[in-house]
């Protein structure tokens, strides 16, 4: 089939502006990893509105928030949104997102975290290296450091990965999550998080609060009516929904490979040396007396001084020391001396600690059974304390390579663990954001006493990329009185946790006190590869033939899930979307040899090469690389540079050649199709002949713009023609064609002469479809702008409260005096001053809110006025046609 400029200019224009269904395809067609339904979900999810201000995704970890963000971010630049902020809380993460975008994702990016990097992006012509043409990604230290500079663009979105850190915003004392809000701007804020609830219903106020500080009561009135009132939990979820998203593993499990987690949890027994010691600091902390620890609560103290002995005797030994530092300062406190440093000697009789020898034989029964499954050796473990660490390091050193992380900003650690490393001992710090589905084996020598940490841990091995099922290993000494208390919030806040937002797995269980027996059972529950990979195709297959079944959704979670009503509207299978993918790769390098083989008869500068086979692109014969295009950064134009070599797919290197959708060669070409405005066409077949017009309908309405291609047609005996006759005829085999005029682009094409056909163009079903598209977006806004409105009468109201509580105040007062009558009058006159300020108040009150609603009119009516929406009408080309032999 011969291929005109007619064809590849609608093709160019359908690339450009395809259908909402399809939407998110030329992101993953720019991209080199799978994409899954609930991840489509999610970002529908974020881009649903245009008067959103932002949204929490909030899935389990490891189900992929960062391709999720990815999506959002590249839709963004798709549509010519492209002040992109990307802020991480540390370097760890910084290296494992531009890693991320580096192997599987196209979209132009820098890192700008040290001066270093500042010095070699700053330039004389543009001085702020945040004002860039890439994603910019930074850490939250760096970007609240250099406040004025990022602070200064007008970013489009800004997204913030482990946003968790900045939830107390609200409060006085975290600056830098202030800063963070105040760089951000008008964005729209993407918030990821797996924990928006870590520590209680206020951790999810301040992540709302960083979006739009407007939506919610302030935080004393949200504090007094949610926390611990599960009862008004769904009154809280009207609130919340429109800006939190979340997927459970279980419901992502018919879509993605989530292998299973098997959960083992051994009660060891201390050695003797361990028990004395344990018997001794229990002895302390129950003695009525306590030099050491005055107004110190004993429970406290126990959970303390039990907990450090609980993860090692390393770690109480330091603790003991420094008591006994302490007390030698104190007088008339020798005998509470001798108590110390009779447990110091005790601990140090500890030569060799029961759970440290177990946690040997633990590894030597996993890995032996890691073996058998093909599996690689590797196991991560978590501890509670650094002098743990330093007393486990020589063990573990002695029989595995061994990798230490304790935090900071030295990752070298993890990445030799990642590569040839068998034992990753670290801290919590280790929890935190990084991807280490290398293993399949996780250890918790310490538990901690927040839950949400344990699954943390577990979520760095138990997540999308691993190919195996996790066993995760807990130790507990069930006679020490920290690790049952630490059992017993485990059970408690797993519990508050599923009732609130939802969670698919326990993080402890299948209790056992002979670890022989715990191990065979868990190898039986734990699969080989080759049925984990088995039983996911399977799963696959079925999805893929019912690829609009219903996905149990949890019945109590606060936020809006992956749930059976958008399983029901999203009708992207994995494989539907590759094929497309594929498709739609393959229109975009049809018009890539286009563009360079018309650049090599129109240009004497330089010769492209282009090979079929290999998908490639080669400039020759040049004595300095032209100028492709220009092309609109976000502020200005930009002249284009070609490379050296061009290939197709995200995997193409050097970066810079990668022909994507995203990428700015991709989206150069699509804007620089020409084809002339009117022509003829003879094609293959008998047909009436017929005129067929392209046209561009821009719909236009507030902050809502959209640009759609139509076809329209009429046949020489005056039959109207659909999108879908004139797509048939176009598809025919052309044996020639003709072009009438000078080509030009699109963003060159203007107003021409009026046409019959052009009154084909249903400018009014689009409108209408368009306002039906945007009509729960801009009720949705309307609300916002009620629950504004309600929220300042309230504050009226409270203040009036507080007016009259202490009206009330002072009359009991009153009431209680007896004998002194000069104060009965002075409290009486306050209280009558207050009694007018009540009066005067509530008639301000009235008025005032009577002011609120006639504001809330304007405001409502403006807005409607504001988001009409408006079409304008473009023909691109108008070309005859007619049938021949």
């Amino acid at each position: 089939m011969r291929q005109t400029p007619f064809h590849d200019y609608y093709t160019a224009r359908t690339l450009e502006a395809l259908s909402c269904e399809d939407s998110f395809i030329p992101v993953y067609a720019s991209a080199s990893n799978k994409i899954y339904p609930f991840q489509i979900a999610a970002a529908d999810f974020a881009l649903r509105s245009p008067y959103q201000k932002g949204v929490v995704l909030c899935d389990e970890a490891g189900l992929g928030k960062s391709h999720e963000a990815m999506l959002v971010i590249t839709q963004k630049w798709l549509e010519g949104r492209r002040r992109i902020l990307l802020a991480v809380p540390n370097a760890g993460l910084l290296c494992q997102w531009t890693a991320m975008m580096e192997e599987l994702y196209s979209t132009p990016y820098i890192v700008l975290s040290t001066h270093t990097q500042w010095d070699a992006l700053a330039t004389e012509d543009e001085p702020n290296p945040f004002l860039r043409d890439a994603v910019v990604i930074t850490t939250y230290e760096f970007a609240a450091a250099n406040e004025n500079e990022a602070g200064a663009v007008p970013w489009d979105l800004a997204v913030f990965e482990e946003a968790n850190a900045l939830s107390t915003v609200y409060q006085e004392g975290n600056q830098q999550a202030k800063a963070l809000k105040r760089v951000a701007g008008g964005a729209f804020k993407l918030l990821l998080t797996g924990t928006p609830i870590e520590k209680n219903i206020m951790d999810l106020y301040g992540l709302i609060w960083f979006i739009d500080e407007t939506v919610l009561p302030d935080d004393r009135e949200f504090l007094a009516r949610y926390l611990r009132r599960p009862e008004r939990y769904p009154e809280l979820s009207e609130l919340v929904r429109p800006y939190c998203f979340r997927t459970l593993r279980i419901q992502a499990a018919d879509y993605a490979k989530v292998p299973r987690r098997v959960l083992l949890t051994y009660e060891y027994a201390p050695s003797p040396q361990e028990q004395m010691l344990y018997d001794l600091l229990y002895a302390y902390v129950n003695q009525p007396v306590k030099l050491a620890f005055p107004e110190m609560d004993p429970y406290d103290l126990a959970l303390r001084l039990l907990g450090l002995q609980g993860s090692s005797t390393a770690a109480i030994l330091q603790t003991i020391r420094g008591v006994i530092r302490r007390l030698e300062q104190i007088p008339n406190a020798a005998g509470e001396v001798a108590q110390w440093r009779e447990m110091e000697r005790a601990a140090l009789e500890v030569k060799r600690e029961a759970k440290a020898t177990e946690l040997l034989y633990a590894l030597k029964l996993g890995f032996a059974a890691m073996k058998k499954r093909g599996e690689a050796r590797k196991a991560v473990i978590f501890t509670e304390s650094v002098e743990t660490q330093n007393m486990l390091l020589p063990l573990l050193e002695g029989a595995y390579r061994t990798a230490l992380y304790r935090g900071g900003t030295d990752y070298s650690a993890i990445q030799t663990f990642k590569g040839g490393g068998e034992v990753l001992l670290t801290t919590d710090n280790g929890a935190r954001g990084f991807n280490l589905e290398e293993a399949a084996f996780v250890i918790h020598y310490d538990l901690p006493y927040n839950t949400l940490k344990l699954e943390q841990r577990i979520d760095r091995c138990h997540r999308l990329g691993q190919e195996n099922d996790v066993l995760s290993l807990a130790f507990i000494n069930r006679d020490n009185l920290s690790d049952v208390r630490k059992l017993e919030l485990a059970s408690k806040r797993t519990l508050v946790s599923g009732g609130v937002f939802g969670l698919t797995d326990s993080v402890l269980g299948g209790f056992t006190n002979d670890l022989n027996a715990g191990f065979r059972d868990a190898e039986s529950r734990l699969r080989p590869r080759a049925q984990v990979e088995a039983d996911y195709q399977e799963t696959l297959i079925r999805n893929e033939e019912e690829n609009r079944r219903a996905v149990s959704a949890a019945e109590d979670v606060l936020f809006t899930t992956f749930s059976r009503e958008l399983a029901q509207r999203v009708n992207l299978s994995p494989q539907y979307i590759s094929h497309k993918a594929e498709e739609l790769n393959e229109a975009l390098w049809q018009l890539v040899k286009t563009f360079f083989l018309r650049y090599n008869e129109t240009n004497t500068d330089c010769v492209f090469v282009i090979d079929e086979e290999a998908k490639t692109v080669t400039a020759t014969e040049y004595e300095t690389l032209p100028v492709l295009f220009y092309y609109w950064t976000g502020s200005r134009n930009r002249p284009y540079r070609s490379q050296k070599r061009y290939g197709m797919g995200g995997g193409f290197k050097p970066r810079a050649g990668q022909i994507t959708f995203s990428s700015i060669i991709g989206q150069g070409v699509l804007h620089e199709i020409e084809c002339a405005n009117a022509g003829t066409l003879t094609v293959e077949g008998t047909i009436e002949p017929c005129r067929i017009g392209l046209y561009t309908v821009t719909l236009t309405g507030g902050s809502a713009r959209r640009e759609i291609p139509v076809l329209r047609g009429v046949t020489d005996s005056v039959r109207a023609l659909s999108e879908d006759e004139c797509r048939a005829v176009l598809a025919l085999p052309v044996l020639d064609c003709a072009e009438d005029g000078s080509r030009s682009p699109h963003w060159l094409k203007g107003r021409s002469a009026p046409h019959e056909l052009d009154k084909l163009v249903p400018v009014g079903a689009l409108l209408e479809q368009e306002a039906e598209k945007l009509s729960p977006a801009q009720a949705e806004e309307m609300e916002r702008m009620k629950l504004r409105c309600n929220g300042h009468k309230a504050a009226l109201a409270r203040k009036l409260d507080g007016l009259e509580v202490q009206v009330r105040a002072l009359e009991a007062e009153r009431e209680s005096v007896t004998g002194d009558r000069l104060k009965r009058l002075s409290l009486e006159k306050e209280a009558t001053r207050l009694r007018r300020e009540l009066m005067k108040g509530r008639e301000s009150q009235f008025f005032d809110a009577m002011r609120l609603d006639v504001e809330l009119e304007e405001q409502i009516q403006k807005f409607a006025e504001q988001e009409k929406l408006t079409a304008k009408v473009i023909r691109e080309f108008m070309i005859a046609v007619t049938g021949g032999n």
